[in-house]
């Protein structure tokens, strides 16, 4: 396109500049009371609403950081216990797990409850906590663990034990697992005849095994000698199998066998054996 005539061109007014040093007045701010739309034709300048600005939350909500690196499910199902009471029973769970490169940590919640002809006949559950620091480049661990059980039908209220020492891992890969350890502690039994701290060992394996995309084996065992009496003692074993139900990988089923012995049942029977059949929805 051939240029425009000198004549035929715009000659538009150019604002002088400014001196050195000098601040250029901005807009002037429009007065509250005055519309937005007529202050923008204005040139007024006009303030953010105090709801479109960026703010930043003092909290965060908690089910967003529990998903980060954690392997969480709920449990629900019906399962039997033979040994001080015979029934069946409804019982809820909460497992989480978070495995890194230098420590594990898993939190374990089970409750059971059941009743008969509107009379309780078991209520009891169980919490533990289990923190295993790995030294850098080697197979060794420390570990810390706090556990607490509830029984009504037992000769106490509550029972609370804290343990720590070391443990050693033969096999620690993304499909494999396999532990153990030993160390020492101490156990209180809230409302029993004799509720003194009572110092004790604790030596203990736990293992699981990814056998396909579908099944998965786990197993614990732990042992609590009396330092004092090691005839006095305490076995908490777990097996659990956990089948995958559906491709999305949160559904699974859970068959599980529990057993809780105590040599000093004080006119109880020392063995508890609870199994049941569990759905399992992961998170």
């Amino acid at each position: 396109m051939p240029p425009l005539p000198a004549a035929a061109q715009l000659d538009l007014p150019v604002a002088p500049a400014a001196p050195a040093g000098t601040t250029v007045p901005g807009p002037p701010a429009a007065d509250p009371s005055t519309p937005i739309g007529q202050a923008l034709a204005t040139g007024a300048a006009v303030e953010s609403a105090p709801l479109a600005e960026e703010t930043a939350s003092w909290y965060e909500i908690p089910w967003r950081w529990v998903t980060r690196g954690w392997k969480n499910h709920a449990e629900l199902g019906l399962d039997g216990s033979s040994g001080n009471s015979r029934t069946l029973a409804l019982q809820t769970g909460l497992e989480m797990k978070r495995k890194t490169e230098r420590y594990t940590l898993a939190i374990d919640f089970d409750y059971r409850k059941a009743t008969n002809r509107g009379l309780t006949t078991e209520d009891n559950g169980r919490l533990n906590l289990d923190y295993d620091r790995l030294f850098q480049d080697s197979k060794w661990s420390a570990f810390g663990k706090f556990g607490a059980e509830w029984d009504q039908f037992k000769a106490f209220d509550s029972r609370l034990n804290l343990n720590s020492g070391l443990g050693y891992h033969f096999i620690r890969t993304d499909d494999a697992m396999f532990a153990t350890r030993f160390g020492a502690g101490a156990s209180k039994e809230i409302g029993a005849p004799d509720d003194a701290w009572k110092p004790e060992a604790v030596f203990g394996a736990e293992g699981e095994y990814q056998l396909n995309r579908y099944n998965k084996m786990k197993a614990k065992v732990d042992y609590f000698p009396a330092w004092e009496d090691f005839s006095d003692y305490r076995v908490v074993s777990d097996v659990a199998w956990e089948i995958l139900l559906d491709d999305t990988d949160n559904l699974s089923l859970k068959l599980a066998l529990t057993d809780r012995y105590d040599s000093t049942p004080q006119g109880a029977k020392p063995n508890d054996v609870y199994y049941s059949l569990l759905l399992l929805v992961k998170f």
